[in-house]
């Protein structure tokens, strides 16, 4: 049974450890740090949308479209809430934009775990960490999130109490989701490409 899925990268942050800066934006190896999260989730989406609330324009650019919270400063949960309201597809992944390195799989394992299940959300544990934007919405979970946005709060973590979301184990793979939430996370990831490229150097070379 085919079924339309919906995907989302939030860039919406503001920031704040960053220096400001947008950090969707920043290029990372001569790539906008979103992009690496959006070139994996397309091709397994009908529809991939960008949440940003800062230069629009800039993310329009890579040709996925870009949708705004419609009401701002609610945190990455305005986010999902302002696409879960646009879009027709029955399931939205939800995805960081500030992780590079992971690997596609956690998306098979997550959609298979929530449709047999009686579960609105579902999100991926990595064996050390609960990683709360790896995510699956059902739409079904629009009217519960907007109660409770309403009610004034906003914790990703909260909310998932609330609805009893789904935990899905996919461990061995904690390194895979490094998070870059400061500049230095951001330099550290330069250095993990660099590591990267030298290994792949060295296999090549012995060929």
């Amino acid at each position: 049974m085919q079924i339309d899925i919906d995907g989302v990268i939030l860039c919406g942050g503001q920031g704040k450890r960053m220096g400001g800066k947008e950090k969707g934006l920043l290029l990372l190896k001569g790539k906008p740090l979103f992009v690496y999260a959006a070139e994996k989730l397309a091709p397994r989406v009908k529809t991939l949308w960008i949440s940003a609330n800062r230069f629009l324009d800039e993310y329009a650019k890579y040709g996925w479209p870009v949708i705004k919270d419609c009401v701002e400063k609610l945190g990455p949960l305005g986010g999902i809430y302002s696409v879960l309201l646009q879009i027709q597809s029955p399931l939205l992944f939800v995805l960081p934009c500030d992780c590079p390195f992971f690997e596609v799989g956690w998306e098979k394992v997550i959609l298979e775990k929530l449709l047999s299940s009686s579960a609105s959300v579902a999100y991926i544990s990595d064996g050390q960490k609960e990683q709360f934007l790896f995510a699956l919405f059902k739409k079904s979970a629009l009217s519960p999130l907007e109660e409770y946005l309403l009610s004034g709060q906003r914790q990703v973590e909260g909310f998932y109490r609330k609805v009893a979301a789904l935990n899905v184990n996919w461990a061995d793979a904690s390194q895979r989701f490094f998070n870059i939430n400061t500049l230095e996370a951001f330099e550290e990831a330069n250095k993990m490409f660099d590591w990267m490229d030298k290994k792949l150097s060295e296999c090549k070379n012995k060929l």
